[in-house]
């Protein structure tokens, strides 16, 4: 390329704008361009510098969206005119978040870049609910699926079930019922806790507690049309209860702590 610029591909975090990292926002001051995922939350744009060109990219379950083809090709063309551009995607990029795509289209153009990690959707929601992921004698293992593409293997479920660790379930909430019963029809414990965290670390973010046998007898539902994230494991056992200010971030400089609402949390069980 006559005259490469440079990409990032940074980690939004869960939603809230005071969870993004330091160094994403840094490469923001610097950007360009930004091409950011439609689901961010709004107070996002008020990091972006004003005299970037800003674009609205990705996609929002159930509807159509910009094709990847088209998002890597953006990258290239604007790095090919020498700007630097950040990629701005929730969560972690790396984690269901097809930044592993991104970053090959940008190596296979030749165009530099580089990964700046976010907070991902599993640490946001195990934090909002106060639930360890492992605990020491308890569950050693964390299990990640993506439920828009459940495993089929009768053998992958049964293994899951007898597992005994921490098993995560991304973008589960509406199929909270088929993957509870899976499990139990595969000798995991009816009486295991589950967990759906919906808008985690987020304005509005909501725990519902449950168990697998009522999860799969479909009383798990979710109270809110934010992403969910779906726990179940013996480490829910050990939840505590953090508190959720969502209070302006002090911390980051300039004007932008007044860009982030102040929202509030709630928590359920059913049965």
């Amino acid at each position: 390329m006559a005259a490469a610029g440079f990409v990032s591909l940074v980690g939004a975090g869960p939603g809230s704008p005071d969870l993004l990292t330091l160094r994403g926002l840094q490469a923001l001051a610097g950007a360009r361009a930004v091409l950011f995922d439609e689901l961010l939350d709004p107070g996002f744009q008020a990091l972006f510098p004003p005299q970037a060109q800003c674009c609205p990219v990705g996609k929002r379950c159930g509807r159509e969206g910009m094709p990847q083809e088209a998002i890597n090709r953006l990258m290239v063309d604007l790095a090919g005119r020498g700007w630097r551009v950040v990629r701005l995607k929730g969560g972690d990029p790396l984690i269901f978040g097809r930044g592993g795509e991104e970053a090959e289209a940008l190596q296979a153009a030749g165009v530099p870049f580089e990964v700046i990690p976010g907070v991902s959707a599993l640490q946001a929601g195990a934090a909002a609910a106060g639930i360890p992921l492992t605990y020491r004698g308890v569950a050693r293992r964390i299990t990640l699926l993506e439920g828009h593409h459940l495993p089929d293997a009768e053998d992958t479920w049964r293994t899951l079930a007898q597992d005994g660790g921490t098993l995560a379930v991304y973008m589960g909430t509406r199929r909270a019922a088929e993957i509870a019963g899976r499990l139990v029809a595969h000798g995991a414990g009816p009486g295991t806790p589950v967990a759906l965290i919906e808008n985690a670390l987020g304005p509005g973010q909501a725990a519902t507690l449950s168990t697998l046998g009522k999860a799969a007898a479909g009383t798990l539902r979710p109270c809110t049309g934010g992403p969910g994230l779906l726990l179940a494991g013996p480490a829910l056992l050990h939840r505590t209860h953090p508190e959720s200010p969502h209070e302006p971030a002090s911390a980051l400089p300039g004007p932008f702590g007044e860009t982030f609402a102040a929202g509030g949390g709630r928590q359920r069980r059913t049965g």
